[in-house]
This record gives C-alpha cells, structure tokens and sequence, in this order.
C-alpha cells in the first residue's frame, strides 16, 4: 500500500474528508508538525481557518489511537506519525522549521516501503528531490473546462418535425437532451429555429415570444442572449448560472429581468445583489461608514448596469426629468433594490425574491452552497461569473465553485445554464477578450 505524507497546505486546500476521497485507499500520514500548524491556523476567519478546523475536528473523531493509526471505511489508514526524529538531513536544513520535520518523517518512512510526499510548496518539493524523496503537488481538477455544460446543442430537424412545432408549439426530442436544454434546430434547407427542451412535457418547446425586460431584448443575432432571456423570464426555472466573458451581457440582462419581475410585473418583493468583496489588485483596507457606504465601492459594476437600464425608463410614478442616478437611489429606498456583501448573507432565508450573485468564480464550493441553501419559496437566483476574470488566489478556472455549480446541477428541472461567447459591450472589449485570453 502507498503512503503519502501530507503537507499542512493540502489540509487548508478543502475539506479533509474530500482530501481523503481523492486518493485511492492507501496508508496517510500526518507528521505531528503538521498538527502543530493546524492549530496556528484554527483561529483564522478565512478559508484556511475553516478548512484548519475542519481537519482538526475530524482528527478528533479518530481519537484515542491516531497515533498507532486508524481504519477508515473508505479503505484507507490514517496516523500521526511521531517518530523518525533522528533522521539526518544536512546540516544547511534546520530542525526548527516544520516543512524540515516534515521532510524528516517522509525520509524515515522512505524504509518501509512506496512514499510520496504530497504538498502544494513549490521550495518543499524541491528539498524532497534533492533528498531523493517523490513529491507531488496536491492538485485536485473538479472539471474539464473542454467539455464544461454550454447548455445548448444544435441538432438536425426533418420539415416534418418544424411544421409540427410551429402548428402545435412542440415536438417530442428526439435524441438525449437535457432539462432546459436549449436547442439550435436546423432543417434541410438551412433554416435555423430556436427551442428549449422540456423534461416535463418531454418535448422541445419554442421560446417565449415576449423576451423584454425593462426596455433591454437581447442583441440582434446573438442566439445566446435570446437562450438566457427567455430562461429569466421563465417562472418554473429557479436558479439559472451564466458563463461568459467581460461585455457579453449577463449582469446587464440579469439585472434587467430582475427588475421587470419586480417593479413591473410583481412577481418577486426584492432584488437583491451580491458579490464577493475580492479586490482585483492590491487591497485598500477597511472602508469607513454604514454597511452600504463600506459595500458601494465594490457595486460600481452594477450601479453601471442599473443607471444603463433606467436611462430610457419613464413611469407614471416618476419624473421623467430624475437622472438614472436618482432612480436608482429612490428604488434602493423604497426597498425594491437591495445591495449585500456576501459575508452577511449567511443564517438568512429568503423567500420571495430574486436575487444576483455576480462574480461567482470567486467563490468556493461551500460558498455557492451557502447561497443556494439560503433561498425560500419562491426565489430566483441568477448567478454569474467569468472564469478568465479570479481574483481569489485560492481558486482557479476549473475549481472554483461556479463551475462546480454548473456540472453538479446540469438536467436539474429547477435549473438552466448558458454561456455567452460574443461580446456586445464594444469592439475594443471583444478584442481584448480575443487577444487577451
């Protein structure tokens, strides 16, 4: 059997019992350093400090015989490894630092048998080469980003079948979609037709006819658009994931459809707005004032959107001569329009209410689950992210829970996913994306 050492920052990486998962059963081994760590980094409010307690609790669980070592049901051993203090290493390597006794304990137990030692420390890696110990970095890819869910697909129609999707609003799928699936129908003379396919009525259906929302359609020709419109404005679809790169549309319209649903149609009490308070460079600090003067700063993004929709807007409740700034201002204070961090949104349920995550590829796994577990009945979220645009260092563009999200709950009847490829916002912002990638 295997042994594999494991490095402090593999415990902070995730969970430990996900850790444990994804490696085959073998023997792991945990050098007393590293539960030292462990306890350095319990008392952080960060990611580490959860991950830190996480491992320190289960360790616990395992109690009174770690160190003689513990059979999991999973098929793998678990052990403190105290021993293998008098290894010698050379003399330029000094005991006092943990990644040294950590070296120690993989060196001594090279003796009984295959070993690798597993950690994320580039300069720890190194050492173990040099001392002719096998190391690998701890690298667990949750998705294949070539075959990541679009969620559409074109398929080939008869005349037949479009003659009876136009007369009856529906023909049976004929080939393995989806849950809202969207499709892109092309028939023998080249003609294209829009449709999504129906898990209930087990049949592709057309899209809405109406795809407006508060003044904003999608663009002409982009077929995307048209997809993530009329799954917006479909009221049987309660938590859609949009994909895509800068300017191709998602707050815009995401926004957009919260707004008709909630101001013009009623059909939800609140919008509110979200997103990970993640710099893009280097951090400020703390800002001074009320939650919402701390928060504003990082909403510019969607204050842009906001004023860009309520430009043309005129209602009889209002004057036509307030700026899109005003407006804004007077929706946010009769309570239409709710701007909130993250970090305050978990122990509340919401119910009623649509809301938007904006840049999701910020967020972990346990943050996208902390989001959906929090929505009542009758709640919509929209979430969106650009997996090219991560400022958590942590996370990269095939772990991060956006698309975690997206393939778990792909075929979900509640559920639709689309990405948007073309950029609408400028020809200089689809260059950059194009040259820039």
């Amino acid at each position: 059997m295997t042994t594999r050492v494991l490095d402090t920052n593999v415990l902070l990486d995730r969970p430990i019992e996900e850790i444990i998962h994804s490696f085959p059963p073998c023997m792991i081994i945990l050098p007393l350093a590293v539960i030292n760590e462990l306890d350095g980094f319990k008392g952080l409010d960060d990611q580490r400090g959860m991950y830190a307690r996480s491992a320190i609790r289960f360790l616990d669980g395992l109690r009174p015989k770690l160190h003689q070592g513990v059979q999991l049901k999973t098929g793998h051993f678990i052990k403190v490894e105290v021993n293998h203090a008098d290894v010698q290493l050379p003399e330029y390597l000094s005991r006092n630092k943990a990644d040294r006794r950590i070296l120690a304990v993989s060196k001594g137990l090279m003796e009984n048998g295959p070993l690798e030692l597993i950690t994320q420390d580039i300069c720890a890696r190194i050492i173990a080469d040099v001392l002719e110990i096998p190391a690998e970095n701890y690298i667990v890819e949750n998705v294949e980003l070539m075959n990541l869910y679009s969620g559409w697909r074109e398929i080939e129609v008869t005349d037949q079948e479009i003659q009876e999707f136009y007369q009856h609003d529906f023909f049976p799928g004929k080939c393995s979609l989806l849950a809202n699936q969207y499709v892109r129908m092309v028939d023998k003379a080249g003609g294209i037709h829009y449709g999504r396919f129906s898990a209930s009525r087990k049949s592709i259906v057309p899209l809405s006819h109406d795809l407006q929302a508060f003044g904003i359609s999608p663009a002409e020709g982009n077929m995307e658009q048209h997809f993530l419109m009329d799954a917006l404005l479909n009221p049987e679809i309660e938590l859609v994931s949009i994909l895509g790169p800068a300017g191709t549309g998602k707050t815009l319209l995401a926004l957009a459809a919260g707004m008709h649903q909630v101001i013009n149609r009623g059909k939800y009490s609140k919008l509110i707005v979200s997103r990970a308070l993640i710099p893009h460079s280097r951090d400020i600090g703390a800002l001074p004032g009320s939650k919402e003067e701390k928060i504003s700063p990082w909403m510019g993004a969607i204050f842009d959107n906001l004023e860009f929709i309520l430009r043309n807007f005129a209602g009889n409740k209002y004057d036509k001569k307030v700026t899109p700034t005003e407006m804004v201002d007077r929706f946010m204070k009769e309570g239409y329009i709710e701007l909130e961090a993250l970090a305050y949104i978990r122990g509340r349920s919401i119910p009623g209410q649509w809301v938007v995550i904006d840049e999701a590829q910020n967020l972990t796994k346990e943050n996208i689950k902390t989001i959906i577990t929090r929505a009542g009945k009758g709640t919509k979220i929209v979430v969106t992210g650009d997996i090219q645009q991560i400022d958590n260092c942590r996370l990269t563009a095939t772990s991060n829970g956006f698309v975690t999200l997206i393939e778990s709950f792909k075929g979900q009847e509640l559920y639709t996913h689309i990405t948007l490829d073309k950029t609408e916002r400028s020809s200089l912002a689809a260059l950059g994306v194009k040259l820039l990638a």
